[in-house]
């Protein structure tokens, strides 16, 4: 007769014993406990799945975006200084670097809640004003230059783009306050990579406690993906910082040639969308260029307008020599899971999409199909040709048959 396990009571606190002590009164929740999980022992890959979809759905519904993008940032940073650096100044301990990215990170909070928004949310009436002041005078110089008025109705044009421009910065102004619910997401993120720095032994013994448990083999199987998941986040995003460095480099040439106002938020702003891969470009040389047009004119506008050129032609060439070698991605593929990724998820997509191509690539390869020889027997018995008889010149079924 199989003897049955019995709960290590040891390993556990009061209260578990307490809460396994009524579990085990009646005898059934013994005798379950005792029974052999066919379900997982058969589909593991289903089990593991269905858990990490279920999670990640729970994710996406309570609007926790901003919070996964934090951590992933904040752990690629933690890593980044307590390995990579680590290995240049070995003579520093990592708890004295991982201290410093903590102190900067929190340098960087404090500035951007007091100082930057603030100031944009500010600033943003009179960039308004200025930009419609702007737009008619060119309007009006431009007329008496080539006569405009004899082609086109120049007051329906001057409302027309009052109006649009009216109504961009408002939306700009409105997707402003929504910075501060996601900064609250980044503070949670921040203690959440402190104490995953702190504690991690004691987060695996807490969800490891019985070997045998659903729990572990969940915990056991997540861990693993999240680990896939983070190599390839890493080895992407690290290009992409890579890029969007060398970016923020060349737009400051023209942001400090040109003299234009708030020079270090337009490079902040620069490098911070040069993280999302494609549109990231757009939109830091459209902020840009509004701001050389306000500033000097539309000769400015013009010049920036070639630097956006420019440089998305650069980050072309730049992503196939420096993500390319990494992703291995056709370009169609890669558009196809931005699209979809934005779509599904949003803003947040456009930075998690080539991960998860490459994630979900490599799952795929590692879970079994069919054989070679069965895919190849499934193949020729597919392929095999129909003859059909009957007499096609009256109407009446048809009855195919293998040629034999």
């Amino acid at each position: 007769m199989e003897k049955k396990r019995i709960p290590d009571f040891c390993a556990k606190g009061e209260l578990d014993k307490l809460v396994t002590t009524i579990r085990h009164q009646s005898g059934i929740e013994t005798d379950w406990e005792n029974q052999q999980n066919t379900l997982v022992e058969r589909h593991p890959y289903l089990v593991g799945y269905a858990f990490l979809i279920g999670l990640a759905i729970a994710f996406s519904i309570t609007h926790l975006m901003a919070f996964i993008i934090s951590f992933l940032f904040l752990y690629f940073i933690s890593d980044f200084m307590t390995r990579d650096v680590h290995r240049f100044v070995p003579f520093i301990p990592r708890g004295v670097l991982f201290s410093i990215l903590y102190i900067l990170v929190i340098l960087t909070i404090t500035l951007l809640s007091y100082k930057v928004v603030p100031t944009l949310l500010k600033k943003l009436p009179e960039l308004t004003g200025q930009l419609q002041v702007q737009i008619v005078k060119e309007l009006k110089e431009a007329n008496l230059k080539w006569g405009l008025s004899n082609y086109v109705d120049i007051e329906q044009i001057k409302g027309a783009v009052l109006k649009t421009s009216t109504g961009v910065f408002s939306f700009m102004a409105n997707s402003l306050s929504p910075i501060y619910k996601g900064l609250i997401q980044f503070v949670f993120a921040l203690a959440i990579n402190l104490f995953c720095y702190l504690e991690t032994e004691r987060i695996e013994k807490t969800f490891t406690r019985d070997p045998n448990s659903l729990m572990t083999f969940v915990y056991r199987f997540i861990q693993v993906r999240l680990r896939i998941f983070y190599v390839y986040f890493r080895r992407v995003m690290g290009g992409q910082v890579i890029i969007a460095l060398i970016n923020t480099f060349i737009s400051s040439i023209a942001i400090f040639g040109l003299g234009l106002p708030y020079p270090f938020l337009m490079m902040f702003v620069v490098f911070f969308c040069g993280l999302f891969p494609v549109i990231g470009n757009l939109i830091s040389n459209t902020v840009l260029i509004i701001n050389a047009f306000v500033s000097i004119g539309i000769w400015g506008s013009a010049f920036c307008l070639a630097l956006l050129i420019i440089i998305h032609k650069l980050e072309y060439f730049l992503n196939s020599k420096i993500i390319g070698g990494i992703v291995r991605l056709p370009m169609a593929v890669s558009l196809g899971a931005l699209i979809f990724c934005e779509v599904l998820l949003g803003i947040p997509g456009l930075i998690l999409a080539i991960p998860l191509a490459l994630f979900v690539r490599h799952e795929f390869e590692h879970i079994p199909g069919l054989s070679a020889t069965a895919l190849e027997q499934a193949t020729v018995s597919d392929l095999e040709p129909l003859e059909c008889s009957g007499d096609f010149s009256e109407p009446g079924p048809r009855v195919a048959r293998k040629v034999r």
